[in-house]
């Protein structure tokens, strides 16, 4: 009986540990504001363009757009920096105070989404140039390039290996995978 009971208590122990919610990921205020700069001699490769006269209007297009995110993010550095050390410092606080959870996020909102619109309009106007210069095949990937380059950005989920996720295709909604309602 003894033994039973132990070996209950160690099992639920077990349970707790691996029910630990996964640590705080470092914030990065630039690029939750979408601020980054393209990599001029890199793009004309990917994008395979051979003609001299296309790589200079390309590489034209993105100095140009790489000089305008600086002057944002030059404009926009000490608000970004402060947002970054306050999510940083108050992050872990905020999973267990709904309160500050929502101040936390309207500050983000206040600062951050008005710089991403900013960079969201330069980068509406490259690519427009890029689709009047580009060929169809050329822009479709520019496109792709661009989304590979902001999915880059986003950060990336810790692997938490004690904690088991479910996997009966139940995600957010309560929904299975293959419903469409």
């Amino acid at each position: 009986m003894k033994k039973t009971i132990l070996l209950l208590l160690v099992f639920q122990s077990f349970l707790l540990i691996a029910q630990e919610p996964p640590k705080m990921l470092k914030y990065n205020a630039k690029n939750a504001a979408n601020i980054f700069y393209y990599n001029i001699d890199e793009i004309p490769k990917k994008i395979k363009v051979k003609s001299e006269a296309l790589k200079k209007i390309t590489i034209k297009e993105l100095r140009n757009y790489n000089s305008k995110i600086k002057n944002i993010s030059f404009l926009n550095f000490q608000e970004l920096r402060e947002l970054e050390v306050l999510v940083n410092t108050i992050g872990e606080q905020s999973r267990t105070n709904p309160d500050l959870r929502r101040r936390l996020r309207k500050n983000i909102e206040l600062v951050i989404l008005p710089i991403r619109d900013s960079v969201a309009k330069f980068e509406e106007t490259v690519n427009s140039a890029f689709k009047n210069v580009f060929s169809k095949k050329q822009y479709k990937k520019w496109i792709k390039y661009q989304k590979n380059v902001k999915r880059e950005l986003l950060p990336k989920r810790p692997r938490n290996t004690s904690a088991r996720t479910p996997s009966n295709g139940m995600g957010r909604g309560g929904r299975g995978r293959n419903r469409r309602f």
